[in-house]
């Protein structure tokens, strides 16, 4: 809770600073005690009675706002030690030596009290109160009521008078202490504010993980720039740099080791550009790089490739040595824009153009990239559409048994046929459904078709065909893709063990514990689990033995070219070795003739497909396909 919160620094709170003024007021009561003490001893002593009773009355009531004071209720002490104050110096006066006598001088200090110790309105009341005090003694002394007249020099007025000059003096003392702490917490509260203002600039102009420029302060630099450009004629660029696969490796290895990683990649590549240049970290794995004073785009290729050979060397986190790659985009002023807002949407734009081209490369932004987002963006409208159209489809291509040289399968293909702009390739809508964030919904309904399909397959007599199925890996981020399984199969009634799910590598790379248990469910409910495209990515077959998984699919880019390149032929020998090893089927993807699918057979390959048999086919088609071949 808000009331739990230690003080700020170099400030005491309310009631350290009541206990303060508490401390003072109490020392002060007691000087007063000890002196009155003395004078009614003095008075006693002298038998003077009346002065003696006063005294007494004084003493009483300084033990009052004592009493007060001790029970925390200060300002009914003060109050009680200011009246007691003004009244006893006035009748003290008065039973003495009038305007002569050494109680008035006292006065001053008093006042002194009032305004540190109570409000503006107090120190009003007791400045009058004083005035009338020194007014009525003259007024007493002209009408011959009371006259002021100074007693013959004594010892006893010489103690009186050092006792009050003491008293007054050690007053002084304890307000100029007060003073001086008011001060000097004013003075550190000050500081402290001072302190919190520079420290509230760096939060805004240094991202605190990395100590780089942030956003704001790179795009104040990037308007510097490009105001020096419009007045020498020079080049400005702006390079957007994003690391590929950051997520992948910041869930293996922790937040913290991320963390670590994203410093060291900042520290790295401020070493490639001049002082005079700016690297800034803007969000997640995103970086800013900003140059200046540019002759041409030769200098900046110069940079870029500074940058990709330097994170090309292994960064160490966690005991372990990372690869890291980055993809860029380019953008220049004064031709690509001539705004810092414009530039750097320009950069992004062409950043992701990069990452669309293979990753771990860089681009140069022109207009036609805005076109193709466009473009895209239209896509993605559509989209959402296609589905209660009908324009989407699913396509089967069939799977064969190598052995048994039957039809074992099929893999579910997307298909998008748009009514004016014909067949939109796979590759271009799928990526725009997982960036717009409709591969839940896609993925949903392609998973539901494929399982009614495969029943409806099993009731016309196609009996122990497997359905093979993608899935996006955000499918799998989200959580809920066990569920989707499930009503998927529910709904369509198919058995659970006709079903198998494509998985990529980069997967089971992601929040490994989570995933397993989610894999080690659905293998106990009899579902297949297949990893797609295998040899592209990580291609670690030890992270396998952790997961409930049944088949491997060498890549067809591997199986299209081994009869040509003995590397990919002795790359997809040793997979397929390892893989039985490990007790895993292998599925070759890409077969187009004769030739590659007799090596296959020789290496034990269990499972194939490709144009060597069949292209994906419509569900009717796929149907007499099946038939024609002895289904």
């Amino acid at each position: 809770m808000a009331n739990d919160s230690p003080p700020e620094p170099n400030q005491p709170p309310p009631d350290r600073v009541l206990t303060f003024h508490q401390q003072r007021l109490r020392q002060m009561l007691l000087v007063l005690l000890l002196a009155f003490t003395i004078l009614a001893g003095m008075n006693l002593y002298r038998m003077r009675w009346i002065n003696f009773s006063a005294d007494i009355a004084l003493f009483l009531l300084f033990g009052l706002a004592l009493w007060w004071c001790e029970r925390g209720k200060l300002a009914r002490a003060v109050a009680t030690t200011l009246t007691t104050l003004l009244l006893g110096l006035g009748w003290l006066a008065l039973l003495s030596q009038g305007l002569y006598d050494e109680a008035p001088m006292s006065i001053p200090v008093l006042l002194v009290f009032a305004g540190l110790f109570s409000s503006g309105r107090t120190l009003v009341v007791m400045t009058a109160g004083g005035v009338a005090i020194l007014v009525g003694l003259y007024a007493l002394h002209e009408t011959g009521m009371h006259l002021s007249i100074a007693q013959p020099v004594g010892p006893q007025r010489l103690v009186i008078m050092v006792m009050v000059t003491l008293v007054a003096g050690y007053f002084v003392w304890e307000l100029s202490k007060e003073l001086r702490h008011t001060l000097s917490r004013l003075q550190a509260e000050k500081q402290a504010l001072l302190d919190a203002q520079v420290q509230v600039e760096t939060l805004v102009q240094r991202d605190a993980l990395t100590g780089l420029p942030s956003r704001a302060l790179a795009m104040d630099r990037l308007e510097h720039l490009l105001g020096l450009a419009r007045l020498d004629g020079g080049m400005v660029a702006v390079l957007f740099l994003d690391l590929d696969n950051f997520k992948t490796i910041n869930d293996s290895l922790g937040h913290f080791s991320g963390d670590d990683l994203l410093r060291q990649v900042g520290k790295r590549v401020s070493e490639c550009v001049r002082e005079s240049d700016t690297v800034a970290r803007i969000s997640g794995d995103e970086f800013l790089i900003l140059l200046g004073e540019l002759e041409n785009e030769d200098a900046i290729v110069e940079v870029v490739a500074k940058v990709t050979h330097t994170l090309r060397r292994s960064f160490e986190v966690a005991g372990i040595d990372i690869l890291v790659t980055a993809s860029l985009g380019i953008a220049v002023a004064p031709r690509d824009g001539d705004s810092p807002d414009v530039l750097l949407r320009n950069a992004d734009t062409a950043m992701y153009k990069a990452k669309e081209r293979g990753r771990n490369t860089f681009c140069f932004f022109d207009n036609s990239m805005n076109e193709s987002a466009v473009e895209q963006l239209q896509i993605a409208a559509n989209l959402r559409t296609a589905m209660a159209n009908g324009e989407l489809q699913l396509y089967y291509q069939p799977q064969w048994d190598l052995k048994t040289e039957r039809i074992c399968g099929a893999e579910a293909l997307l298909r998008w046929r748009h009514p004016e702009r014909g067949f939109i390739p796979p590759d271009m809508f799928i990526a725009i459904a997982e960036r717009s964030g409709l591969i839940h919904e896609l993925g949903t309904w392609v998973l539901r078709k494929a399982c009614v399909e495969a029943r409806a397959w099993k009731q016309q007599g196609l009996n122990g065909l497997l359905m093979a199925v993608n899935v996006s890996p955000l499918q799998f981020r989200r959580g809920d893709i066990e569920q989707d399984v499930m009503r998927a199969l529910e709904f369509s009634g198919l058995d659970a063990s006709a079903l198998e799910l494509e998985l990529t590598e980069s997967v089971l790379m992601a929040d490994t514990q989570h995933l397993q248990e989610i894999l080690q469910r659905l293998s106990a409910r009899g579902v297949k689990i297949a990893i797609d495209d295998f040899g592209t990515g990580y291609s670690n077959l030890g992270y396998l033995r952790r997961f409930a998984v049944h088949r491997l699919k060498i890549d067809q880019s591997f199986v299209r070219t081994m009869c040509q390149d003995k590397h990919d032929e002795g790359l997809v020998r040793a997979v397929i070795e390892m893989a039985h090893h490990l007790d895993l089927e292998v599925v070759a993807e890409g077969v187009e003739d004769a030739q590659a699918l007799a090596k296959l057979q020789a290496f034990g390959c269990e499972f194939g497909q490709g144009y060597h048999w069949s292209p994906a086919l419509p569900a009717e088609a796929f149907v007499a396909y099946v038939r024609a071949h002895g289904g």
